[in-house]
């Protein structure tokens, strides 16, 4: 899969579920003394998100699509090939929150050492008596990590290629904490500009000769 398809397929799917999220701040504020404000609304984002989750951590890994899989199943394989994935934070931009998706996570326990993937599981079977567990804390984790996800199958699709490791559109809401790519910030293009027309006698500049 390319950059262009991933897009297609699931960025602009995943953007679409964060924007949504978003809109909701209108009415609850994103701020850790909220996190255990719970809502139907909330139970309709974690069932739309944990399932597009399913489905991407099944391509991610590389399985049939048609294949019944469980989160074990992805445990064995984004440990085993992304172990650093417990480690990476995520923050909110515009909001003093930091959260860390994946922290704990481990093969003896896949579904326990994730509480937001046990939420999402809960409520899927049973919404109603479950209906705390469709709080604000668990909105954010559970989007964080298909944000984290796919922001790792990007750099899967993109390895070893000239394509660049970043969408055209990023996200409105997550940043990740000193995550490398290859694009080259804005601030920095001109330095580079200028080192690529660097003239033979070592001075630099932007004209051309007619």
């Amino acid at each position: 899969m390319n950059r262009m398809e991933l897009t297609r397929k699931y960025w602009k799917y995943y953007l679409m579920l964060e924007k949504r999220f978003i809109d909701s701040a209108e009415y609850v504020e994103f701020h850790k003394d909220n996190f255990e404000v719970f809502s139907n609304g909330y139970a309709l984002l974690i069932e739309a998100i944990g399932a597009e989750l399913d489905t991407v951590f099944k391509e991610f890994c590389g399985f049939n699509m048609d294949e019944r899989k469980t989160i074990a199943d992805y445990a064995q394989f984004v440990l085993s090939n992304n172990s650093d994935i417990v480690n990476i934070k995520i923050d909110l931009r515009e909001y003093d929150i930091e959260i860390q998706p994946f922290k704990n996570w481990n093969t003896q326990q896949p579904a326990q050492t994730l509480f937001w993937w046990s939420a999402f599981t809960d409520i899927k079977h049973n919404r109603y008596d479950n209906k705390t567990k469709a709080n604000l804390e668990n909105v954010l984790n559970i989007l964080g990590a298909l944000y984290l996800i796919e922001m790792l199958f990007l750099k899967k699709a993109t390895d070893n290629t000239t394509e660049l490791d970043v969408f055209d559109e990023s996200s409105n809401l997550f940043t990740l904490k000193n995550w490398t790519t290859k694009s080259i910030p804005l601030e920095r293009a001109f330095d580079v500009l200028a080192d690529m027309i660097e003239r033979d006698d070592g001075t630099t500049g932007l004209e051309f000769d007619a």
